[in-house]
Parts: C-alpha cells; structure tokens; sequence
C-alpha cells in the first residue's frame, strides 16, 4: 500500500510541476505491459552527460569522449531564458546529478534531477520565488508511445521544463547511466 502511495505522490508532482503532453492531456497512461526491463550495460557507462539547450542535444560522454548524441525537447519557453522559479516552463541550466531512475505512467520512464542545486536556490531566495523541482529526462506522452509521432515532439520545445527523448533513445540513456551520473545542462 505504501508503495502505491509514493507513486501517486510521484506522478501528482510530476503532473503539477513536471510535464504533460502538449495538449495538456495525457492521452492515456503506460503500463507494466510498456516497461520492458533495460538493463544497465557496463559498455555503454557514461560519466557524464551534457545537454547543450540552443542545438537541442543531449551528449553522453565516457573519459572525455562523446559516445553518443541525441536530440531532445525543452520546456516550452526556451526562448525566455533558462529557469528561475516554478512553473515557467524553462529548462534549467547548471550542473547536477542524476538521483533516481522509474518507470512511470505518464512519460514512460523518468530519470530525476538534482533540481534546483544551490545555486538555483540561492538566486530564487534572492528572487523572492520558489526554484521549483521534480526536473527529469523523460520519455514521450503515451499518445506518441509507437514513436510514429517522434518528429513532431523532436520539432517542438513542449515540456514543463524536463528534457524530453524519444522512447527508443531514453532506453538507450537508461543503460547507459546511474543515479550519480553528473548532468550538465548549458545554455
């Protein structure tokens, strides 16, 4: 029961202060039919993740050298500038640490950041606002569960604020990382 319960608190959080599909609907939830296991693969390790907000791309790095690229989604107001305060629908900027791996029923799989780190709290003190929380890399609204819509979601910035892959390329991530893992996000 308690289990059920930290998962209903989860999947509020994320829907208040996460992300939703661009519709502002969810278009339907996964199930454990959608959660095939991925394992993590010790050749695929990564050290360090980088995500570059103006070329929308993730690169995973391993001792200094880009393994692999992928394209992402942003929050839906980019072009404001980076995050400062909940519900702006920005990505932040700033270095932090991947915390937790799920699975999760509204975007698939979702992998917690280490959002909002000190500094985010610090400027938002100074602010006079609340940093927000809840920043994940997350997969797409169960709508687009087939991938048939990936280059539509991979055209738009639509997120909350999270960074968003395709289904295919957030399994790949998934084995590649762990909690830890260092995440850089530049503007």
């Amino acid at each position: 029961m308690r289990r059920w319960s930290m998962a209903l608190v989860a999947i509020a959080a994320l829907i208040l202060a996460g992300c939703t599909a661009p519709t502002g609907k969810t278009g339907g939830q996964y199930g454990p039919k959608e959660w095939k296991k991925v394992p993590y693969r010790p050749d695929r390790a990564a050290d360090k993740i980088v995500i570059k907000q103006r070329e929308h791309r993730l690169y995973v790095y391993r001792k200094g050298k880009v393994i692999k690229t992928f394209p992402v989604s942003l929050g839906k107001k980019m072009k404001e500038g980076p995050k400062v305060k909940a519900n702006d629908f920005r990505t932040p900027v700033g270095h932090y640490t991947i915390r937790d791996k799920r699975v999760h029923r509204i975007k698939y799989r979702a992998m917690t950041l280490s959002y909002p780190n000190a500094e985010d709290i610090a400027r938002a003190k100074k602010l006079g606002v609340n940093p927000g929380s809840y920043i994940t890399f997350h997969g797409q609204p169960y709508w687009n569960r087939d991938g048939h819509g990936d280059s539509y979601t991979l055209k738009h910035d639509w997120t909350n604020g999270c960074i968003a892959l395709t289904n295919k390329d957030l399994d790949w991530l998934w084995s590649a990382v762990k909690p830890g893992t260092p995440v850089i996000i530049e503007r």
